[in-house]
């Protein structure tokens, strides 16, 4: 199993953040904009405990290396089942790939660290284990890869659309 961490700034508090995050229109604007991926956003639903769920379904664009591109074709897509923790403030979630969802794990938890009255920084602790003979390592560190540059790239944009759109 691969774990890292991303941290990255975002110009605005805590509460704009999810407001935002759990936004349908505003989710989607990022992954057609921001990510060029197609994406389908489910609604939030309030469960027990303070808990909101939401689930997503995403076709990303991702860049893979020869043996790991040849394993998935340019089919590959993935369901995001996620949480918020109102109570906590964090966000967990997995990815279910739709091939090889049992050999191919991924996830992670994101949180907020309040920098000032007007950003945060956005730590997000990932996850991915593929069980794949002779090519899981690759696998793994492909899906790091992505994760990271899909999640650069969302920093950036969310940034420069909370920029063009200041809080009233």
């Amino acid at each position: 199993m691969l774990e890292f961490t991303l941290r990255h700034t975002i110009d605005c508090n805590p509460a704009r953040f999810w407001e935002l995050f759990l936004d349908a229109d505003w989710t989607q604007a990022l992954f057609d904009d921001g990510l060029n991926f197609r994406c389908e956003v489910g609604p939030v639903e309030e469960v027990a405990g303070g808990v909101r769920r939401r689930e997503m379904r995403v076709v990303p664009k991702v860049d893979l290396p020869g043996p790991v591109a040849k394993l998935f074709g340019d089919k590959l897509g993935y369901t995001e089942r996620a949480r918020l923790d109102t109570a906590k403030e964090v966000w967990s979630y997995e990815l279910t790939l739709n091939m090889l969802a049992d050999k191919i794990r991924l996830g992670g938890e994101m949180t907020l660290e309040p920098r000032g009255d007007e950003r945060v920084t956005r730590v997000s602790k990932m996850w991915v284990e593929a069980k794949i003979f002779g090519i899981g390592g690759l696998v793994e560190k492909a899906a790091e890869k992505n994760m990271r540059d899909g999640w650069d790239k969302s920093a950036v944009w969310m940034n420069r659309w909370l920029a063009e759109h200041p809080a009233s």
